[in-house]
């Protein structure tokens, strides 16, 4: 099991979410901090162009979980909604 820990960000995203989608999220959290024996979030999570090291972790809802691996280490940088992440997208 690798140690998962989280950044402000990720704690700010989670106030805005009601309490069953927290915990949904610590749970995705729990998965991956399963990485090495949990196929699904490792054949889910891709590395983001342009952003070296960062991995995008697509759940089984349309929240989208952001992180880094280090050792065993996994870095969790932001959480945030599908709808959300698009309406911010540059054109």
């Amino acid at each position: 099991m690798k140690r998962v820990v989280t950044t402000p960000a990720v704690d700010l995203a989670l106030r805005t979410l009601g309490p069953d989608e927290v915990r949904r999220v610590h749970a995705w959290f729990t998965h991956l901090a399963n990485w090495d024996g949990d196929p699904f979030v490792r054949e889910n999570s891709h590395v983001l162009a342009g952003l070296p090291g960062v991995r995008v972790f697509r759940t089984g809802t349309d929240t989208r979980i952001f992180f880094t691996i280090e050792g065993d280490t996994i870095t969790i940088l932001d959480v945030a909604k599908k709808q959300a992440i698009m309406t911010t997208a540059a054109p």
